[in-house]
């Protein structure tokens, strides 16, 4: 009796789902797209002892996107993300979360955007990096600066050879998170090609936020392609700042000077380097290393990581790509100086 009823509830479920038009797995209009970032990676030196020889698979991202034109001038998009903890100490399932959930506008040939979405900081910076499956662009990596926020967006060209580009955005601050106070961020960026193959970059932020804190980061980005390959280099400086008492106050900055080549070998092969110094007193004084998955640094101490990989497109959409990631560190101040990390990857990037 249990069974058949189980039966029956099953096909009258079946049943609704056919009527209203939900069995179908295939979106009536849209895409649906993605990309899975699968590594096995090898902790061959740490300055934590204690993951040091750890070594296994995990995911670092997985994507998975819907994608809509609503309208003539009005598109949509809805992606999730879930990855591995990757800090070496939870054992928890992959859990799915909204990375992106905006509306696009299009008025006037500019772009504006409402909800869940990437802010002005990397966006272009990542495009031009194009392994972001290897590592996140230096202030996502270092947690200076999240890859999303909450607000709305202005984005366009500011002359008709498309030479000029800008965007402005006003959000919370709060990255994909709820809202918990009354603290907001503004966002700038000016993009310039002046002739084919080189793109320069200009960035700027201010943030407020509770207890008299504030922040702004300025940054400048250049960049060069051709059929050879690209390189780009990168400075930026995040500046924090904290009122106590209304008199004095607290004041330090995080420093980043990045560098990057991609160089095309074959049709099929790239080989890849890398190189970001992360100094400045915040890094010396007020920086939580251990919170970076994947690749954990030490706390409060100057570090310079160095990333080299070879890239093997195997076929459509397929890449694999060993790699290798060496962090040392500067002496410090006061106590030992850190060991250096050495992990040895080989990560496995495919599309859908």
């Amino acid at each position: 009796m249990k069974k058949l009823s189980m039966l029956i509830v099953k096909a009258l479920a079946v049943g609704l789902l056919t009527t209203f038009g939900l069995a179908e797995f295939k979106p009536p209009s849209g895409e649906i797209k993605g990309y899975m970032i699968n590594e096995y990676y090898s902790v061959l030196s740490h300055h934590n002892k204690d993951i040091e020889g750890r070594h296994g698979f995990w995911f670092r991202r997985i994507y998975f996107t819907y994608n809509n034109k609503l309208t003539e001038n009005i598109k949509m998009r809805l992606r999730f993300e879930m990855n591995s903890p990757g800090d070496f100490e939870s054992s928890t399932t992959l859990n799915a979360f909204v990375k992106d959930a905006y509306l696009n506008f299009k008025l006037s040939g500019q772009d504006v955007k409402v909800g869940i979405i990437s802010p002005p900081t990397f966006d272009n910076i990542e495009s031009i990096w194009g392994y972001r499956v290897l590592e996140k662009t230096p202030l996502d990596l270092y947690k200076l600066r999240s890859s999303r926020d909450f607000g709305i967006a202005l984005k366009g060209n500011l002359d008709s050879k498309k030479a000029i580009s800008y965007e402005l955005m006003f959000g919370n601050g709060s990255s994909n998170k709820a809202e918990t106070d009354k603290g907001k961020i503004f966002y700038g960026q000016l993009g310039f090609k002046p002739v084919e193959g080189l793109y320069l970059e200009v960035y700027g932020d201010y943030e407020n936020q509770k207890d008299e804190k504030s922040y702004y980061v300025y940054q400048g980005f250049a960049s060069y392609q051709g059929n050879w390959g690209r390189a780009g280099v990168q400075y930026s400086n995040k500046h924090f700042k904290q009122e106590i008492d209304g008199e004095d106050s607290i004041n330090y900055d995080y420093q980043i000077f990045s560098v990057f080549a991609v160089i095309k070998v074959a049709k099929d092969l790239e080989l890849i380097g890398r190189y970001d110094r992360a100094f400045g007193d915040g890094f010396e004084t007020s920086f939580q290393g251990y919170k970076i998955s994947y690749i954990p640094f030490a706390d409060n101490a100057v570090s310079n990581l160095i990333i080299g990989a070879v890239s093997w497109n195997a076929t459509k959409n397929v890449w694999l790509i060993p790699n290798i990631k060496y962090v040392i560190y500067d002496d410090l101040d006061e106590g030992e100086k850190p060991s250096e990390d050495i992990y040895a990857n080989l990560t496995l990037w495919f599309k859908f």
